[in-house]
């Protein structure tokens, strides 16, 4: 039978499934395929390297202080009496001896003259001024002492005639024993005179140290700078009435200051007197190079620390006492450290890492690191010495790298420390001399 033609449904309908065919079961080129592609090898990044170094690093301790004044006192009256003038203001600047407070004299002025008119009334009862030393007066030329020697040697020739007119009965026996009589009191009132000229002598001395005494008070008026230093604070006025020992003065020593601070008892063993210490305070740019001066034998039990003391000079009281310091006891001069720039080190979440380049290729390494310092790094754990590695941590990245140029950072790091520790020798000598170490 024969088949009958085909209609022109049929034909479109017969071409649109040999169409779907196609397509479900051909296969697709795979050059044509971007996913199927092999992905193309990072190019070979161009990066600066520098090597980990043991460099010269002394070990120090660090700690927390103050300047506090070398000295300091407040400074009181040692008489009552009303203020006359007032030298000196807050801030001010003295000398020794330098007066402060002056009290009004007039008082003692008058006793000054009273003292002196009673000594010379003194003097003049035993026939001596006084300019003259009375302890060094020969007794029996005092004229109380001369007079009495006169009755007595007029009396002893008295009783000398009358023994040889006895025997001729020129006078009586009665008349005889009244000269020998005569001759006893008179001799009695010259050991009375020598008495009284050596209580006079006694007298004398009470009124000189009276005088003494009134003439310190005139100088006790004068309050006066027992040593060079600052007015820290005025609290008198002229006109004001001050008691004895009433504060009026308040002055502290400048030109020289003391830091003082704690070390942790864990640390206290390493402090030796003698030691250089780098002092920073906050504002000031160059540190201050000097060394430890005292040590305390005991640990304070409220804070567990020992409190050392380094003497800072302040020629220009250019530093103030009281100020905030922080300093670095250097306890080991000699020591080094394994050390990185600073910008090697990539910190996130408490992880520190760097990029270690080795082979050609970089990777991340997980390190410890110490102190940090002047654009440097101590490392600590994790990376042996001579590890290359990226020098900027932003430019590191896992793969090929190529190497700009090895870093000399480290090595002028290393200049500037030798630097910085001949420097605090300096600093250290009897001269006391400020010196400002390069920044890192």
């Amino acid at each position: 039978m024969p088949c009958p033609a085909p209609t022109s449904r049929s034909v479109f309908l017969a071409a649109a499934a040999t169409s779907l065919a196609l397509l479900g079961c051909g296969k697709a080129d795979p050059a044509a395929t971007p996913s199927a592609a092999k992905m193309a090898p990072l190019a070979p990044k161009e990066v600066e390297v520098v090597a980990a170094q043991l460099l010269p690093w002394p070990r120090t301790v660090t700690v927390q202080g103050a300047l506090l004044a070398d000295e300091d006192a407040v400074l009181g009256s040692k008489l009552a009496g009303r203020v006359a003038t007032v030298s000196v203001d807050l801030g001010s600047i003295v000398k020794k001896g330098d007066p402060l407070v002056t009290l009004d004299r007039s008082e003692l002025d008058l006793q000054v003259k009273l003292a002196e008119a009673q000594l010379q009334q003194a003097c003049a009862a035993i026939g001596i001024t006084p300019k003259e030393d009375e302890t060094r007066l020969d007794f029996d030329d005092a004229p109380p002492v001369q007079l009495e020697q006169a009755l007595v040697d007029e009396a002893q020739a008295a009783v000398n005639r009358a023994r040889a007119l006895v025997p001729t009965r020129a006078i009586t026996g009665g008349e005889y024993d009244t000269l020998v009589a005569q001759l006893r009191a008179a001799k009695a009132r010259y050991n009375s005179a020598l008495n009284s000229v050596s209580t006079q002598v006694a007298l004398i001395g009470v009124r000189r140290t009276e005088l003494s005494l009134v003439k310190q008070q005139v100088i006790d008026s004068q309050l006066i700078a027992p040593f060079d230093g600052v007015v820290e604070a005025r609290r008198v006025s002229p006109g004001e009435y001050v008691s004895m020992g009433q504060p009026l003065i308040a002055l502290v020593r400048a030109e020289r200051l003391r830091f003082t601070a704690g070390v942790p008892e864990s640390q206290a063993r390493q402090i030796k007197t003698g030691q250089k210490v780098e002092i920073q305070i906050a504002g000031v740019a160059e540190p201050i190079l000097t060394a430890v001066t005292r040590v305390s034998p005991i640990v304070t039990q409220t804070s567990r620390a020992v409190r050392i003391e380094a003497d800072v000079p302040n020629p220009d009281h250019a530093l103030q006492a009281g100020l905030f310091a922080k300093a670095d006891v250097i306890v080991d001069a000699e020591a080094q450290a394994l050390a990185l720039p600073e910008a090697a080190v990539t910190r996130f979440a408490g992880v520190e890492k760097v990029w270690v380049v080795a082979d050609g290729q970089a990777a991340q390494k997980s390190i410890r690191t110490g102190r940090q310092e002047r654009g440097r790094v101590e490392i600590l754990d994790g990376l042996p010495a001579g590890s290359e590695v990226v020098a900027n941590a932003e430019q590191g990245r896992t793969g090929p790298v190529t190497l700009k140029a090895v870093s000399g950072q480290l090595s002028a790091i290393s200049q500037k420390s030798e630097e910085r520790k001949a420097s605090a020798e300096e600093a250290a000598a009897p001269t006391n001399k400020q010196s400002t170490p390069p920044a890192g």
